[in-house]
């Protein structure tokens, strides 16, 4: 006789848990379109506020993050995308001067010009080696940046994404005391608590530092270009020497870098006190 095997009925629990499952790999057409969908760009500030701002009215928040919360984390990581790219070009064209200034002085070297030493070429090629690092620490800030954007827009990034765009700018922000940015405000007739106030206090003393900080760099910045392209065009004439060239390659990176770094900081100081304000 042939005996046939009971299959067991799968329990209510079970039942559910795969319910659940099914749901989750599966969902609705909507969301599973909204998860899929992917973006090649990094769109405007604006856009990108706007597609932060959809998922709290559709009722698909981050979990755990408020929209206040959200958005200044989406001002934050857009803005250093776009610090990063600045950055990331500043390196890539120092990169090439030092990878020329290392090809010339070896050459020399090895034409026995007692002009150039070993010592010389090697700190070419140390230069060369913190420039590499700094592209590759540029390199992950942006994809960094990109995936914390990720969770907030619920979006995912194209393999290859344009960052390209308008000049990296500071955000129009003018007022220097809280006093000043309440009596402009049209939300200024609310008076903020104590501590609210201290907030905004604190915040704004550190606005003000990155302005003056940005605005050193900004009259630092186009002295130091002039310095760099004067000593490139001396030494490749023959006129100058690896020791200046060096020298003019670290301090414009430290500078021009410097520069879109006080920026970002300065933006990023802006975004935290309107956040602040908005909050009251």
């Amino acid at each position: 006789m042939i005996h046939a095997h009971r299959i067991p009925r799968p329990s209510a629990r079970h039942l559910s848990l795969y319910t659940l499952l099914v749901v989750f790999l599966c969902g609705c057409p909507g969301a599973r379109a909204e998860a899929i969908k992917t973006l090649n760009k990094l769109p405007p500030l604006e856009q990108v506020l706007e597609m932060s701002g959809s998922r709290y009215s559709s009722n698909k928040p981050f979990s755990g993050v408020s929209q206040s919360d959200a958005s200044l984390e989406v001002k934050r990581n857009h803005d250093l995308i776009l610090a990063r790219r600045e950055q990331l070009e500043i390196s890539k064209e120092v990169k090439g001067h030092f990878e020329k200034a290392v090809t010339q002085a070896e050459k020399k070297y090895e034409e026995g010009d007692e002009n150039i030493s070993q010592s010389a070429i090697t700190k070419l090629k140390l230069g060369l080696a913190g420039t590499l690092n700094d592209i590759t620490r540029f390199n992950s800030d942006i994809a960094l940046a990109q995936l914390r954007l990720e969770k907030y827009l619920g979006v995912r990034w194209a393999k290859e994404v344009n960052i390209s765009g308008p000049s990296y700018q500071p955000v129009d922000f003018s007022h220097t005391t809280v006093d000043a940015f309440l009596n402009s405000n049209p939300s200024g007739s609310k008076i903020p608590k104590e501590f609210d106030l201290f907030n905004l206090r604190e915040v704004m003393i550190e606005v003000n530092k990155a302005r003056e900080e940005l605005a050193l760099a900004g009259k630092n910045r186009k002295m130091t270009r002039a310095l760099l392209v004067t000593e490139a065009a001396n030494y490749d004439f023959g006129i100058g020497n690896e020791a200046d060239l060096f020298e003019a390659l670290i301090i414009y990176t430290r500078v021009l870098v410097g520069y879109y770094e006080a920026i970002h900081t300065f933006n990023v100081a802006v975004y935290r006190f309107t956040k602040i304000a908005i909050d009251l």
